[in-house]
């Protein structure tokens, strides 16, 4: 309508402007008014779908930490329950072995108190019995016959001392033993060693009998300095020095070979260790060694060295008597005595009442103790 008015009145140039320009800003501000509106809506439902977006991941995120929080309760309380049972486990183990350990020290503090109320005369015997046993050991195991008669003696007069008349037998028994220990035939063990080292020195200075580099198989010719005072002495030494030119040979024995002198000092050097060999078998008492290089060494000066030297014949004798010598003693038994004190009323009587102590204590330790490290470990407890 207005289109129609333009039309059939014409304005002028002026006029029509001043019309025009507030229509148009009206308009573009309208237009920015709605676009703006359309705006601000897109963005409040962007922010609001965001906001729900964020509130919906929120919780589900409660959610899930509260699932694991709810497991991991559940695994604690699982893992103190087992901690709970291994503890009790291992505190019934150890109160079994408390108990135990408690019963074995009882018996033993009971046994200690038993033997420290003993009297005067118990302790002699008790004394007496060790003196016995020692001297046996000594006797049997080193054959050092000089302390078992010490021991003897001592247990003796541990037994003299207690007067007791139940003893007067076992104190007849070990005066016989102390009597065969006195009168048992004993080695000379340290004669015999004088002797072997003796002959080792004597082995250096022994000759050998077979050919050897170094011996003189013959005289010089014409080592006579003297010169011949008439035609009989010029022909008499003409003739020995032409009979020493011959040698006479018999074939029908074996040629001995030569030797040389570092052969020849093996062989004396191996005399003296056989030598030191039966000195070590005197030592130690061993009868068949001792004899054995007594033997190789005597065969080995047959064959080698001079039976016409000094020296080799002294050696010879020596080992013949060596030969014959006994180097181990049997002694006689004294364990009769032992036995007697082992069976003293007084020594049974307090025998039988440790009987029942000393079963409970052997019962109680053939038990198994519990070990700390075999017990069970406490399980780790979870964060």
């Amino acid at each position: 309508m207005t289109t129609k008015q333009e039309k059939t009145k014409p304005q002028t140039p002026k006029a029509a402007d001043k019309q025009g320009q507030p229509t148009a800003v009206i308009k573009k501000t309208s237009n920015f008014l709605a676009w703006f509106t359309i705006l601000l809506v897109f963005i409040a439902s962007g922010g609001g779908y965001f906001a729900y977006i964020q509130l919906q991941q929120q919780s589900m995120n409660q959610s899930e930490l509260s699932l694991k929080n709810h497991q991991d309760a559940l695994s604690q309380a699982a893992s103190l329950l087992k901690t709970n049972q291994s503890l009790s486990a291992n505190l019934t183990a150890l109160t079994e072995q408390f108990n135990r350990a408690q019963l074995i020290s009882n018996d033993k503090v009971a046994r200690i108190e038993k033997q420290v109320s003993k009297n005067k005369r118990q302790w002699l015997i008790a004394e007496a019995q060790y003196l016995v046993n020692l001297a046996n050991i000594r006797l049997q195991l080193v054959g050092d016959v000089e302390t078992a008669i010490i021991a003897l003696q001592s247990a003796d007069t541990r037994l003299k001392q207690n007067g007791d008349p139940l003893t007067f037998k076992i104190r007849d028994q070990l005066a016989k033993e102390i009597s065969r220990l006195k009168n048992a035939p004993q080695p000379d063990l340290v004669g015999i060693s004088a002797q072997l080292i003796a002959l080792e020195s004597l082995v250096g200075h022994m000759h050998v009998h077979t050919p050897h580099a170094g011996k003189a198989q013959a005289a010089h010719i014409g080592s006579s300095p003297s010169m011949p005072q008439n035609v009989q002495e010029t022909i008499d030494n003409a003739w020995e020095n032409f009979s020493k030119l011959i040698v006479i040979r018999r074939h029908d024995k074996p040629l001995a070979a030569t030797m040389t002198p570092e052969q020849v000092e093996l062989i004396k050097q191996n005399l003296a260790l056989k030598l030191e060999a039966a000195r070590l078998a005197l030592i130690n008492q061993d009868q068949a060694l001792y004899l054995a290089c007594i033997n190789i060494t005597s065969q080995w000066i047959t064959d080698y060295f001079d039976p016409t030297d000094k020296t080799v014949v002294l050696v010879t004798s020596e080992l013949a008597q060596l030969k014959g010598l006994t180097i181990k003693a049997s002694y006689p038994s004294i364990a009769l005595s032992l036995k007697m004190l082992n069976e003293l009323p007084i020594l049974a009587i307090e025998e039988q009442q440790t009987v029942s102590s000393r079963a409970i204590a052997k019962e109680q330790e053939s038990k198994p103790l519990a070990n700390p490290s075999t017990l069970q470990q406490p399980a780790t407890e979870l964060p």
